[in-house]
């Protein structure tokens, strides 16, 4: 800690200690029936202003803790109440954001289900934990299932070893358990494909009921804001439209699939130039809020479940986003194929048991630092070599720089590297070399390339991201010019 920040916070106690003592002492104070409540209003005044409120050391209860991630599969930042949105479509997140650490600028490592969830289960880059895709290429054109090397230990891994019980209800498909996730789980729910909150809340509920009692990790996961869980035709009829699109999830999948076969040569981006105009792209945005509101029900609706079985201020609960979704901000539609912000700026909030206030932290983080996170609040080790790191110095007011970085293989049709440097951005396409570099400060939507009118800046960030191609083991040189057989699994 820097000599300048503890001399804030001993002129902040003393300031702190001096108001107590004054309105203490007032005679008004010391006769009024209310001075206990008053007492006690000015200890938790002190007490939100010291280093002790600060620490977010939790280890002297960390084996009475339990620990629940809540991932919302593909929900946008900008759709949430932090981010400014004023279309009320978050009202329960939004209320659970008032009692927990928001962090504003937070990136996902990769802009689809499967590499970013490991990537937040092992703290490791998709290039580290090598699970970039559902199935991996072998010499001769064949394929095989892709799955996290034993080798590899993760997060939940040690959550079990600390005595708790592992648990996952999910959507499956990206995140089924063949993939690695639910490894020496009790329960791992992932029998659907593309399953929804509303099939795996019932369970997770049941499961809680029957083991309240026990120390556990929770998994809750869903795909309602995914472009493949399907909005009843009755809400799809509601919105204003007179487009030729329906809106089905069979729909999207096809368009999705026309944007990725409009890739011809390495480096071409996907694309749907003249396939849908603004109004239909209004129209499936439309669609896409609908679907948020719905899962802001359902989780709404399970925090008050653990609020009612006495298990909300009994452990740490982490909600976030794995990637967001694209809606022709890039001429695309859904995700996977860019690291543009729609699809990697995502959602990240903690509460923290006994530290039930709003922290708003507006520096970039990554979502790989969110078990590293709440591992160190607990005073609990996490697994050695990781890329991830806990956070809690800048929740304490402490500087903190870190490295931001994403990755996309997305099933062999792209594959994009990214770096951030502050407000500064870089895409490396490794299949024809481009550079594009963006300033988010000036332009948050990405539309003006500024890489020639930067050249240094673009250089020195290159340089940067091909040191770390190099430390993850990634040759550029193998990927230029590279035609591979696209994997048709999604």
């Amino acid at each position: 800690m820097s000599q300048q920040l503890k001399l804030m916070i001993v002129m902040l106690v003393a300031v702190n200690l001096a108001i107590v003592g004054w309105l203490l002492m007032r005679p008004e104070t010391m006769t009024t029936p209310d001075s206990n409540s008053q007492r006690a209003v000015l200890d938790d005044l002190l007490k939100d202003n010291t280093m002790e409120a600060a620490r977010y050391d939790l280890s002297k209860n960390a084996a009475d803790l339990n620990v629940i991630f809540i991932s919302l599969d593909a929900l946008r930042y900008d759709r949430t109440g932090p981010s400014g949105n004023t279309d009320g479509l978050t009202p329960n997140l939004d209320a659970f954001a008032e009692e927990a650490v928001v962090f504003h600028d937070s990136t996902a490592a990769a802009p689809w289900t499967l590499p970013s969830h490991m990537s937040i289960w092992t703290g490791r880059w998709p290039s580290i934990h090598q699970v970039t895709n559902k199935l991996s290429p072998l010499s001769g054109g064949k394929m095989v299932e892709t799955s996290l090397s034993a080798g590899i230990q993760t997060y939940p891994d040690l959550l079990i070893k600390s005595g708790r019980t592992a648990v996952g209800f999910t959507g499956g498909a990206g995140v089924q358990n063949k993939y690695g996730f639910g490894r020496d789980f009790e329960t791992y729910l992932d029998d659907r494909y593309f399953g929804g909150l509303d099939y795996s809340i019932p369970a997770a509920l049941e499961w809680l009921s029957a083991n309240r009692d026990q120390s556990f990790f929770m998994f809750l996961h869903g795909y309602d804001v995914h472009g493949q869980f399907d909005l009843p035709e009755s809400k799809r009829s509601s919105i204003a439209y007179s487009g030729a699109l329906k809106g089905t999830i069979e729909e999207q999948a096809k368009l999705r699939e026309d944007g990725l076969a409009n890739i011809e040569n390495p480096g071409d981006p996907a694309h749907l130039h003249g396939a849908l105009n603004a109004a239909d792209a209004q129209y499936l945005e439309a669609i896409y809020d609908r679907k948020v509101a719905d899962a802001d029900e359902r989780l709404g609706s399970f925090l008050s479940q653990l609020k009612t079985m006495g298990l909300y201020d009994r452990s740490i609960i982490v909600i976030f986003s794995d990637h967001g979704d694209e809606f022709m901000e890039h001429n695309g539609l859904d995700h996977g194929a860019t690291l543009y912000q729609e699809q990697v700026h995502v959602v990240s909030m903690i509460r923290f048991q006994e530290y039930g206030r709003r922290q708003d932290i507006r520096e970039p983080v990554r979502t790989i630092d969110l078990f590293p996170t709440v591992f160190d609040a607990l005073g609990i080790e996490g697994p050695s070599r990781v890329n991830g790191t806990s956070l809690l110095p800048l929740l304490r007011g402490e500087p903190l720089e870190l490295d931001v970085y994403a990755e996309s293989d997305y099933r062999l049709f792209v594959h994009h590297r990214m770096k951030r440097d502050g407000s500064y951005k870089l895409i490396l396409d490794l299949l024809d070399g481009k550079r594009e570099l963006y300033n988010l400060a000036e332009d948050a939507g990405e539309q003006k390339d500024i890489s020639s009118q930067d050249p240094r800046r673009t250089y020195e960030m290159e340089q940067e991201l091909r040191t770390w191609l190099d430390a993850s083991k990634t040759n550029p040189q193998d990927y230029l010019g590279l035609k591979e057989t696209p994997i048709t699994v999604f």
